[in-house]
């Protein structure tokens, strides 16, 4: 992920159109209002929480009671979310970088849309999954909602596959897949995204929660499945070893 790359594309035009196109619009208002529900029941105790890539502050500001606060690597985008976040600690920083001062700081540790994919590479995810454990209190939830590469490419992607050299044995892994988004007018391109298959999500998760599960947010259109979650808790002290 090249943060000047991040800055351009994420600018203050686009910034300022953010949450009509990707929030609130017709097709994405039902997924809004489901996670808005379920960041209200992970916060019904009240508790601290952190918005790891937070963008505008769109989730941040429909909680004003909550001590919260948020990092994201856009400037636009942290400029954007100060302006609904009165007061609240809005940081302009890398979520692959330590924050050392917020190690188990939060009760609730959110990445939105999808914004771990913008890493582009398995050591980068890595190091933002260990962040925002990092980051979570040892009572805490981690809640990241997922890009699912199956709904992506519009095919089945196994988690593992047979080689197909029999003589060979072993197991093909796909971890997940690269991919693009451009946008209808072409200007923008969001270049080289990382969609990892569910599996390999959770699993790098059990590395550092004893409880993990993927939830399924309801069909946006009837017939289509809706898209998925992930949930994890019971903080572990320190990272155990995973599956490759």
């Amino acid at each position: 992920m090249d943060r000047d790359y991040v800055a351009r594309l994420y600018d203050d035009e686009y910034a300022a159109s953010y949450d009509e196109k990707f929030l609130d619009s017709p097709l994405c208002r039902s997924d809004t209002e489901y996670q808005l529900g379920l960041l209200k029941q992970f916060l019904a105790d009240g508790g601290s929480w952190l918005d790891a890539a937070c963008g505008t502050g769109y989730f941040l500001r429909h909680f004003p009671h909550i001590e919260r606060a948020g990092i994201d690597i856009s400037p636009a985008m942290i400029r954007r979310a100060r302006e609904g976040n009165q007061g609240v600690p809005l940081l302009l920083h890398d979520f692959r970088e330590p924050l050392l001062s917020w190690e188990s700081r939060w009760d609730l540790v959110t990445c939105m849309w999808y914004a771990y994919g913008l890493v582009g590479t398995m050591d980068e995810l890595q190091k933002v999954i260990h962040n925002l454990w990092s980051w979570t209190s040892p009572s805490g939830t981690c809640f990241v909602p997922l890009a699912d590469p199956r709904l992506i490419a519009g095919v089945n992607l196994p988690y593992f596959v047979p080689t197909p050299w029999e003589s060979w044995g072993g197991r093909v892994q796909v971890t997940g897949i690269m991919w693009n988004y451009i946008e209808e007018d072409g200007r923008k391109v969001h270049s080289q995204m990382l969609a990892p298959n569910l599996e390999y999500m959770v699993e790098r998760f059990q590395t550092y929660f004893n409880q993990v599960d993927i939830i399924r947010f309801p069909p946006v259109v009837p017939g289509w499945v809706g898209h998925p979650a992930l949930v994890a808790s019971g903080k572990r002290s320190s990272a155990v070893s995973g599956t490759a």
